[in-house]
């Protein structure tokens, strides 16, 4: 087999034969999936310092009523540490050059979007437990008496009527920032995978 014939073969081998591995993207790039990531490690270290703030705002009252309100908060600051952290553990930025990349982006992109779901979702719960804790939190320094305060029963229409206002505004909110934080970016990578389905 002469030269020729080599380079042939090569050149047939490099057509015919799938490009094989992965390709890891650089911290530092603005690819959507890194972004992506890397608001997942912001939105942590904010879960972080909420949770220390609500930490010592329990050690600063005294009355058990509040002081149950903050225990339910302080979990479900927990509970979203764990799944925000989770997710920035389980966003793979490390993604394949085959024909498994349309699959992985893909599945990155729909991994985000039901996440987003579930934490929408579930802070439906929390907020109500917020709301009253803030509301107690508020008596407590305002009447100094909050199981006294809690037995007025204008006292209690009126903690409902700010839990019914602030329950929806809230989900409003969180939907705001949810969409500031990972809408772009779920966008871009929407359009990632459109490019792959219809290569121009």
């Amino acid at each position: 087999m002469d030269l020729q014939e080599v380079w042939k073969k090569l050149e047939h081998d490099k057509l015919e034969k799938p490009v094989l591995g992965a390709i890891e993207i650089r911290k530092k790039s603005k690819h959507p999936v890194q972004k992506l990531k890397r608001n997942y490690l912001y939105t942590t270290g904010f879960s972080v310092l909420f949770l220390i703030g609500f930490i010592i705002l329990f050690f600063l009252f005294d009355e058990w009523l509040v002081k149950g309100g903050l225990i339910l908060v302080i979990l479900s600051y927990i509970f979203y540490l764990i799944t925000n952290f989770s997710m920035y553990r389980k966003i793979q930025v490390a993604l394949p050059v085959d024909g498994n990349l349309k699959a992985a982006l893909q599945h990155t992109h729909d991994f985000i979007t039901d996440n987003i779901r579930f934490q929408k979702l579930t802070s439906i719960f929390i907020y109500p437990i917020a709301g009253v804790s803030g509301f107690m939190m508020g008596g407590a320094i305002g009447s100094g008496n909050i199981t006294k305060m809690m037995q007025n029963k204008y006292v209690l229409i009126s903690m409902l009527v700010t839990i019914a206002i602030l329950t929806p505004l809230s989900h409003w909110l969180a939907s705001w920032m949810y969409k500031i934080s990972y809408g772009k970016c779920l966008t871009e990578l929407k359009e990632r995978i459109a490019e792959l389905e219809n290569p121009a």
